[in-house]
């Protein structure tokens, strides 16, 4: 269903044309899924273990990113803004988002992005970056690229400067994203009401620029729910963090009480959430093993049968924390909503427009495509009409020999098999 006017509107009548927006999703509200396989593995009998669909809120692009842009991009529109600005890694999935978000608006996009360890994920991220219109700016240190990005704002006043994931960094900015989350319990809320399932005991979600989350918590205050939010730290702690989610929560409430003094005057605080650490690996986007394994896991479980997969960066490792968590013995009888952050919809078609040009980008990008080679039809140099209809052939998953019975001679699956397992080392993290 298009999105025509957020349940936040309905909810606080009074926000309606003090708050900006502009509809951007299109599969909402979000499916709710009862994850019943997954509740058999780990034994649940009396608590229950439900997903958040957000990986099809949008018909090209999914996830959370859009929850946020419908109010930020909305904002953006208002300011009769020519572009907008913004960074993450070179693989960030906040990038291909703006990017669609930013072409499908008629605005410019510009990213400035920042290393993190090379994978096809990032090889096909910065193919459609250029494909969906945006131009990039390459920055080697995140600290450097926020500089980069404040210096080009300054010398194009036209543009509007978006920071890391459409959050405030380090609180400061606007909390326009996160009031998208409070927007989404809201219509969580009402699934709750509608009998779709019952009110959560806690919401597990990935944090990666910690909006997302602050979203949530302030929308469980808000409402008076009993949720509480476990949000897995995937990034830096300088951006994910409690004092960083607390400031945001509260920010996008004063922001709202502002503009509609009967809304709730109420205090995010550390009884609100849990942050969970020890999933991350040495640094933002390694692969664990703990996150390969639980993206495998519910793969094999759910994600096949109903049309949803993880990745290993941010919901991989959201799921390997739920995992550990709930197999506990004392956390069996809980009700767990599973928020998914990532993307389903098949970008595979967009990809293979670009042709693989990657010197088309550039010139300092041009060597993540001149050394390591991710993908089994590379490496064996695999014919067309072979590669063409496998399943292997253009997939996030770069371990062919899990999705496919490959049709090469066994020496040829065995040198790529071998390569692979040499190339993208997990992490026993």
């Amino acid at each position: 269903m298009e999105n025509t006017r957020p349940v936040l509107f309905e909810f606080y009548p009074n926000l309606e044309g003090k708050v900006p927006w502009t509809p951007i999703l299109t599969g909402i509200p979000s499916n709710i899924d009862k994850l019943t396989e997954l509740e058999k593995h780990l034994n649940i009998k009396d608590g229950a273990i439900y997903i958040k669909r957000d990986d099809k809120d949008h018909k090209i692009y999914g996830g959370n990113k859009l929850r946020k842009f419908e109010f930020i991009f909305g904002e953006i529109l208002k300011k009769k803004k020519k572009g907008v600005i913004t960074l993450g890694g070179i693989g960030t999935n906040h990038g291909i988002a703006c990017a669609i978000i930013a072409k499908e608006l008629g605005l410019k996009c510009e990213l400035f992005l920042s290393l993190q360890p090379l994978t096809w994920h990032v090889q096909r991220s910065l193919l459609l970056y250029d494909y969906f219109g945006a131009k990039l700016h390459f920055t080697k240190i995140f600290e450097l690229g926020v500089l980069k990005s404040l210096f080009f704002r300054l010398l194009h006043p036209k543009y509007y400067l978006m920071s890391i994931g459409g959050s405030p960094l380090l609180g400061i900015g606007t909390p326009l994203g996160s009031i998208g989350f409070i927007n989404a319990i809201i219509e969580l809320k009402k699934q709750i009401d509608e009998k779709i399932l019952p009110e959560p005991d806690v919401i597990f979600v990935a944090a990666g620029s910690t909006g997302t989350a602050a979203g949530l918590t302030a929308g469980c205050k808000l409402l008076g729910m009993k949720t509480k939010v476990n949000f897995v730290n995937v990034s830096r702690d300088i951006v994910v963090s409690p004092k960083v989610l607390m400031k945001i929560a509260n920010k996008a409430i004063k922001y709202l009480r502002k503009r509609d003094n009967s809304i709730p005057d109420v205090l995010v605080t550390e009884e609100d959430f849990t942050m969970i650490k020890g999933y991350l690996g040495s640094e933002y986007g390694i692969k664990t093993i703990k996150s390969q394994n639980a993206v495998d896991l519910i793969e094999k479980l759910e994600g096949k049968r109903r049309g949803f997969k993880l990745e290993t960066t941010y919901t991989g490792k959201n799921a390997a924390a739920m995992l550990d968590i709930l197999a506990k013995q004392e956390n069996k009888s809980k009700i767990v909503l599973f928020w998914n952050t990532y993307n389903s919809n098949d970008l595979d078609k967009y990809l293979r427009e670009t042709k693989f040009e990657y010197k088309k980008l550039p010139k300092k990008f041009h060597s993540y495509y001149e050394r390591e080679i991710f993908q089994c039809w590379q490496i064996t140099d695999c014919p067309e009409e072979i590669h063409k209809d496998c399943p292997a052939y253009l997939n996030h998953e770069y371990r062919f020999w899990t999705i496919t019975e490959c049709k090469l001679s066994d020496a040829k699956k065995e040198e790529a098999k071998t390569y692979l397992e040499n190339v993208i080392q997990l992490e026993d993290s």
